[in-house]
């Protein structure tokens, strides 16, 4: 595993990721979801959306923006890293909580 420098510039930096690189490449997708999940959960809060409709809207955009990164961006054959779905699942539910808490705090903050 790379040193957290290391990993966010691989997050930006367009490459090609071989098979062997699995581990590397599922880092890299879980490490841009958290950052996805951080500032949609400012937008959430300074929208503001409420209940079960942030909830699937972030699911949703999250799962989008995953793929076009993904598929567009790192030009990655998902087939050799276990599907589109084992890719989606990559970091969903620690993404999803640091999403909630920035909606939280973000629309707390601003509402309460």
């Amino acid at each position: 595993m790379a040193s957290d420098s290391k990993m966010w510039k691989q997050v930006f930096v367009r490459r090609s990721f071989a098979e062997e690189d699995k581990d590397d490449f599922l880092d890299v997708v879980y490490w841009y979801r958290q950052l996805i999940a951080f500032f949609l959960g400012i937008v959430w809060g300074l929208i503001p959306l409420h209940g079960a409709l942030g909830l699937v809207a972030y699911a949703s955009v999250s799962s989008v923006l995953t793929f076009i990164y993904v598929s567009k961006f790192q030009t990655a054959n998902e087939e050799d890293f276990g599907g589109i779905q084992e890719i989606l699942k990559e970091g969903f539910m620690t993404s999803a909580a640091t999403f909630v808490v920035m909606w939280i705090v973000v629309f707390t903050s601003l509402q309460g």
